[in-house]
């Protein structure tokens, strides 16, 4: 009986196993226009997404939230504040499971004005627990969207948003800082708001490790634009701002999910340079100091197209090997329909490119977010849209596994010597043979794989002894792609290699 007992409980945890190690994709017609802002992981593995929905023309939106579930079964709701528009900006999830989201609405039907700062308390299955409001404080008429929360070291929950200031004569910009803490009840226990010149604009909010202190990544629209870290203590105080240099073009929605040591964490977002007569955008991931100075950058670039960072949250981890960017194409003008694609990248937290997957190409795509799963894999979560009559956005959501997207690395020792690099075999299907002519512990090779438009797919140092480097490609798409090897930065050999 126990033997049964053991081997019905262990084919259970298999099928929980595979359940979560699903990837699938799917939209939800909302039949109106929607915008995802941001999400978080609940304590069962679902990941809960919040935004707003609604009509575009008329500006009257509502607050919208939507439960992914590891199998991929979704629940949403809308929530229909009678007489208001409202929006949803942030979620967190309390360790008793509850969620704990922030947003704002109007009473007088102005999408601009969202006077009223909202705190809603929802249970796991989107019952109301508690809502409360906050006026904005007087001489401002608003919140904005852009928002950005972390549960601090007494698990109080601190909030950086934008205040909009009465526009005058003298002022066209005018959104300024916020800062608010709640406790888990949705009570605030303090505010302070902060004036400036131009707009400032909130990117992502980390607790400092090892501190009570935060620090605020954002960026103030001067003349040229300013990124910035601003540090706070827990009584919201600005102890410090860091200008980070704009010399190699960082632009905005910048994110960061990683700290790599105590002062210095990993970036995405979006850079730029001059090509001639326009701008070539591209994504890129930065190793920085709390100091404002950048050590590293990691270009990952579609030649030839203008490619932004998600909306409000580029960088996902899910472990120090398997850090998620996200991105997309984007062309400039109002409701365009051509086409556009998706990007996801996976990085190492040494800054190695794994591999990369497109996801999309067949309507109007745009990224607003990307989160980790239990499984080591993400969820994007975006929306699309391919008709020019009909303003309509539409929830779209794809979840990727590791598995789907990585080029995988193993490096052996041959006794077959060498006098130059050798790779084979070319056509290849799965596994893709380099035989360098010496012993890898002694160099500092990297191995890097490119589409012929110049693309870096895969960008990765080898560590480990032998002659010998396998790379598992059976995630490429079929086609043509350029192979270097790379020693103490010069090139040994690149070749041609076909993709079956």
């Amino acid at each position: 009986m126990k033997r049964i007992l053991s081997i019905l409980l262990f084919i259970i945890l298999i099928v929980k196993l595979c359940i979560g190690q699903t990837s699938f994709e799917f939209g939800i017609n909302t039949e109106d226009n929607c915008i995802v802002s941001k999400a978080a992981k609940d304590n069962a593995g679902n990941i809960v997404i919040v935004g707003i929905i609604g009509s575009i023309t008329e500006h009257d939106y509502d607050a919208f939230i939507l439960k992914v579930r590891p199998d991929g079964s979704y629940d949403s709701e809308r929530f229909n504040r009678k007489d208001t528009i409202s929006y949803f900006s942030t979620i967190d999830v309390l360790s008793n499971g509850e969620y704990f989201i922030t947003g704002s609405y109007s009473i007088e039907g102005n999408y601009n004005e969202r006077d009223r700062l909202w705190v809603v308390l929802l249970d796991s299955e989107f019952n109301l627990i508690s809502e409360k409001t906050f006026l904005v404080r007087q001489d401002y008429i608003g919140f904005t969207a852009m928002a950005c929360t972390i549960i601090d070291n007494e698990e109080n929950i601190v909030l950086a948003t934008g205040v909009i200031e009465e526009e005058t004569k003298e002022k066209t910009n005018f959104i300024d800082f916020a800062f608010y803490k709640f406790d888990q009840q949705g009570d605030t226990l303090l505010s302070k708001y902060y004036h400036y010149i131009y707009d400032q604009l909130p990117w992502e909010l980390r607790q400092m490790p090892g501190s009570d202190n935060m620090m605020l990544i954002e960026q103030t629209t001067n003349i040229g634009g300013n990124n910035e870290l601003l540090f706070l203590d827990p009584e919201f105080n600005i102890l410090k701002v860091n200008y980070i240099s704009n010399d190699i073009g960082i632009n905005g929605d910048l994110s960061s999910d990683y700290w790599v040591t105590d002062t210095s964490f990993l970036m995405s977002g979006f850079n730029s340079w001059y090509m001639e007569s326009y701008h070539e955008y591209y994504l890129a991931t930065y190793l920085v100091d709390t100091s404002a100075v950048i050590h590293q950058e990691l270009v990952m670039n579609r030649n030839d197209t203008t490619d932004y960072t998600a909306w409000r949250k580029s960088m996902a981890y899910a472990n120090d090997s398997t850090i998620y960017i996200g991105g997309f194409q984007i062309y400039m003008g109002f409701w365009i329909t051509d086409p556009t694609i998706v990007e996801l990248y996976v990085i190492d937290k040494n800054m190695n490119l794994l591999g990369y997957k497109e996801l999309g190409g067949d309507a109007n795509y745009e990224l607003w977010g990307i989160i980790a799963t239990d499984d080591d894999g993400c969820l994007l979560y975006g929306t699309r849209y391919d008709n020019p009559d009909v303003h309509q956005r539409d929830v779209h959501i794809w979840k990727v596994l590791r598995k789907d997207i990585d080029i995988t690395t193993r490096i052996t020792e041959i006794t077959e010597a060498s006098s130059k690099v050798k790779m084979y075999p070319n056509p290849v299907m799965d596994e893709l043979n380099i035989h360098l002519p010496f012993d890898n512990s002694q160099t500092n090779v990297v191995v890097s794989i490119s589409t012929l438009e110049g693309k870096t797919i895969f960008h990765k140092k080898i560590t480990g002894q032998g002659n010998m480097v396998s790379l598992d490609v059976r995630n490429l798409q079929n086609g043509l792609y350029v192979l270097n090897v790379i020693d103490n930065q010069t090139l040994l050999y690149s070749e041609k290699i076909i993709k079956n």
